[in-house]
């Protein structure tokens, strides 16, 4: 294991591992202020839904060879993806709502069979997380398979182009939605602060390209 001034490194099966110290201010802050376990479920269910991600990759034998836990992503680095057909790549992509799908169904029996009411809470994380993130916005799973059906069709800068038109398209109605939980709750801005959040990366990374 190595630490520098900024990261944590260390190797897990062939996989590099690097946890940045934002990373772990930004978790322990919000897990302290975390009164209910709302925070702490939506960390199981982004943790269930990378688990999907990298589980399909091992099915497809593409062990991704460095994984980083950054301020406000996590970024799973995968050098075999160009190599993959556009069908293996969507199958990795749909893995990862598809294990919150599985992991509420779960949750679901469970409280039924057990009566435990608290189980619904993390199941409710784990669906919004599947739900989210199968939305057709380019930085989600959902814009990933969107953009790979596409590439079957069109080349790959028309393909971008229909990708961006349609996240901006998606992240409009997105950010009012997430507008109007927080004049209605006074509190509740994550919604919109995720949705400005990924329309900002969308921005950032499309400056110049047309």
């Amino acid at each position: 294991m190595k630490i520098s001034a900024f990261d944590i490194e260390f190797y897990v099966f062939g996989c590099t591992f690097t946890v940045s110290f934002p990373f772990l201010t930004i978790v322990t802050l919000l897990l302290i202020i975390d009164d209910n376990g709302t925070i702490l479920y939506g960390v199981l269910a982004a943790l269930i839904h990378e688990l999907g991600h990298i589980s399909a990759m091992i099915i497809k034998k593409c062990k991704p060879s460095k994984i980083s836990f950054r301020a406000f992503d996590i970024n799973i680095i995968d050098d075999k993806r160009i190599k993959r057909s556009y069908n293996a790549d969507i199958f990795i992509l749909a893995a990862g709502p598809l294990s919150n799908i599985i992991f509420c169904g779960v949750l679901y029996f469970s409280y039924k069979f057990l009566g435990c009411t608290w189980l619904l809470k993390p199941m409710y994380e784990s669906l919004f997380i599947a739900i989210f993130n199968i939305l057709p916005i380019e930085t989600l799973d959902g814009g990933q398979i969107f953009f790979n059906l596409l590439c079957r069709r069109l080349n790959i800068k028309t393909a971008i182009n229909f990708t961006v038109l349609i996240s901006f398209m998606v992240l409009l109605p997105v950010s009012v939605l997430g507008f109007y939980i927080l004049i209605i709750s006074k509190y509740n801005f994550s919604l919109l602060l995720l949705s400005c959040y990924l329309m900002g990366i969308l921005l950032m990374k499309h400056k110049g390209y047309y």
